[in-house]
């Protein structure tokens, strides 16, 4: 099994020195900022060290510094190359910032998850091939019909064809089958969900994952832990302790410092066991 390249030494080295600069703009004064587009090379920059900062708030589950993440994608969209992916990452930081907020913030949480699905649909104008794009449209309508469940009639017919799209375009895409597997997780048995088809779905995800190959670090690269994380939560909620279990330890094993796992998942599985 093939696990995921951590951050390089340059990256986090670049990450460093581009937030420190934002902090203390030595490095273009605000108002050059502001109406100077990025170089190519710092569009690179700022993808990275956006990715960078993605995957570390993830662990923390830190919606301020997701944010800030969120803040180098938009800058990054300025720029004269990879707007498709910029869109997408804006999107992504969107779509994980409304798995944090409350409950009871739902207009921010339908603000968030139009933001997510305008840029969506402005990667997948300009990139129409981009599978990772099409499968986190269908995945942000399917959050807007889980707070407007009445919009379902239309929505859902743009989230199966979004979702249809991307597993044409990358069937081997593990992030497609994990935006699929959740989809088909939390849909009611009576509209179509299946939790068994899930689960299977979710472990289609985690071996595609092992397999992924990483040698260009700007495109999407999650997904290896969190497939297993998945997993973990779907044998959990069946009852299948052990096998919850040995998920979870994969997970950790990917990505030690996943922070739903050890510090959400994990607790309740022990809760549930006592």
């Amino acid at each position: 099994m093939k696990l995921p390249q951590k951050p390089t030494p340059f990256v986090l080295t670049t990450a460093l020195a581009l937030i420190l600069s934002l902090v203390t703009g030595t490095q273009t004064s605000p108002a050059h900022a502001q109406t100077s587009a990025p170089s190519g090379t710092r569009v690179d920059s700022l993808l990275l060290t956006g990715k960078a900062l993605l995957d570390g708030r993830v662990n923390e589950g830190s919606p301020d510094s997701l944010q800030q993440a969120r803040a180098l994608f938009k800058q990054a969209i300025e720029g004269p190359k990879h707007q498709p992916l910029a869109h997408y990452y804006v999107a992504l930081a969107d779509y994980r910032l409304v798995n944090q907020l409350p409950d009871d913030a739902e207009d921010r949480r339908e603000r968030t998850l139009n933001d997510a699905i305008d840029h969506l649909k402005t990667a997948t104008d300009q990139a129409p091939k981009m599978a990772d794009a099409w499968a986190l449209l269908a995945g942000c309508y399917g959050q807007m019909m889980g707070l407007h469940p009445m919009r379902g009639m239309y929505l859902g017919p743009k989230s199966s064809n979004a979702m249809d799209t991307a597993k044409r375009l990358a069937p081997n895409n593990p992030r497609v089958w994990i935006i699929s597997g959740t989809q088909e997780y939390f849909t009611p048995s009576l509209f179509g969900g299946d939790k068994k088809q899930a689960l299977t779905q979710f472990k289609k995800a985690a071996r595609l994952a092992g397999q992924e190959t990483v040698d260009d670090p700007l495109p999407p690269s999650w997904g290896h832990a969190e497939a297993y994380a998945w997993i973990g939560l779907a044998q959990m909620n069946a009852e299948r302790y052990a096998e919850a279990r040995t998920a979870f330890q994969h997970a950790l094993d990917v990505n030690p410092e996943y922070g739903w796992v050890s510090a959400v998942l994990l607790p309740k599985l022990n809760a549930k066991q006592r």
